[in-house]
């Protein structure tokens, strides 16, 4: 069932299309008390999904999904429930799904042998029948003591399902481990690897496309008329760490390249990885930084599918925490979301962006600015859009974004 539109705000488009009221409306959380560790995606069969883990009675957790039906979300479906597996605000399960309905979901697990707060893997399961049975058809990091693999990213294509990741540089065994008297040699150095997976779940190929990345940074995909791409926070010498990304051409992955140098100087990962979205050759990708002591979200569009990149433009209200995600309506309406600090709080929001302009922005909740709020994210349903965060739980809300009618 539906909640009653909570506000109504009236969003100038500006250059981006004409002033309409967008009404907010909260959906029925399928989620149970104390939920958190989301995710939502829109998959290339046109359903909509939202993941999430909720703590068990007696100790552990349960992962289940939803599938947003007629505006309203089902009733959830338990994937899975264990005692062993790594919960964390930012590196969160996810799923989505093929074109042809087959699920992929994927979670962390600690490996049975770790040694500090880490020591754990990406497992990460299909299903072909809409989530009643499943099977393990990816695994990453089992071998784990003190680092982690983590922070993956699906991506439905026309040839099935592809996945970014980050993985560590060197094998972190037991033996290793012991090696470096307790500790890991290479201090949590990131790759990025690239998974694809058949039509009928079965893994195809793992590819290294870069060798030292940002730790702790979220990932994003996105299917370009050219190829798929892929978006993370990069590492490069001077402890910089600006958004790069990587292409699949002629079926080989490019090397790394910048989205745009923020030069962007910080010692440790900042947790706030970077968001893709993909309209046949444009392509938009939207980040944090804080380069040059001010915090900033900002989008760069490209028109020849990520090869290159226009000046960025800035996306936020001023006070941004970030968190950014970004979805492409009508094939060249770019919508970004954000976490924006307010007052003591923090507020969701939401604003339609152009390469040169950008709508009035628009608040969805009110809610923290910490991680208690885990990463906002959007999805399309249609001429709808979907956002979750949390506030105690996963919530959700409605917003109609319908295409603006031409002006008489």
């Amino acid at each position: 069932m539906r909640i009653l539109p909570m506000l109504a705000v009236l969003l100038s488009a500006s250059c981006v299309g004409v002033t309409a009221q967008r009404p907010v409306e909260l959906l029925a959380t399928p989620a149970g008390a104390g939920s958190g560790m989301y995710a939502l995606a829109t998959g290339a069969d046109g359903r909509t999904y939202l993941t999430w883990l909720e703590p068990v009675t007696g100790g552990g957790h349960a992962l289940k999904f939803s599938r947003l039906d007629a505006g309203a979300w089902a009733p959830p479906r338990q994937i899975a429930q264990g005692a062993n597996w790594f919960v964390n605000w930012a590196d969160h399960p996810s799923l989505t799904a093929t074109r042809d309905g087959r699920l992929f979901v994927h979670w962390l697990v600690n490996t049975g042998q770790k040694a500090g707060a880490y020591g754990y893997a990406i497992r990460a399961q299909s299903s072909a029948d809409g989530g009643q049975t499943w099977q393990t058809v990816f695994e990453e990091g089992t071998q784990n003591v003190s680092d982690y693999s983590g922070f993956l990213s699906f991506l439905p294509t026309g040839a099935g399902m592809s996945a970014v990741y980050l993985t560590p540089l060197a094998p972190d065994t037991a033996a290793t481990h012991a090696a470096h008297g307790g500790g890991h040699a290479e201090g949590h150095v990131k790759t990025v690897g690239i998974a694809s997976f058949a039509p009928d779940g079965r893994e195809l190929a793992r590819t290294i496309v870069d060798r030292d990345a940002c730790s702790c940074c979220s990932t994003d995909m996105a299917d370009t008329a050219d190829g798929p791409v892929a978006v993370y926070r990069d590492h490069e010498p001077g402890e910089i760490r600006d958004i790069a990304i990587v292409r699949r051409v002629n079926g080989t992955w490019t090397a790394p390249t910048p989205v745009h140098r923020d030069g962007w100087m910080i010692p440790g990962c900042p947790t706030n990885g970077p968001a893709v979205a993909a309209a046949g050759k444009t392509v938009v990708v939207a980040w944090f930084t804080a380069a040059g002591g001010t915090a900033k979200v900002l989008a760069a569009f490209s028109d020849d599918a990520g090869a290159t990149f226009a000046a960025p433009i800035r996306v936020d209200d001023g006070d941004p925490v970030g968190w950014a995600g970004v979805t492409m309506l009508d094939g060249s309406r770019p919508i970004v979301s954000w976490l924006e600090r307010k007052g003591g709080g923090g507020e969701v929001r939401l604003r339609e962006v152009s390469a040169t302009s950008r709508s009035e922005a628009l608040t969805v909740a009110a809610t923290s600015n910490g991680r208690a709020t885990g990463i906002p994210m959007i999805a399309r349903a249609g001429d709808d859009l979907i956002v979750a965060w949390r506030d105690g739980q996963v919530k959700t809300a409605r917003v109609p974004w319908p295409t603006p009618r031409p002006r008489p």
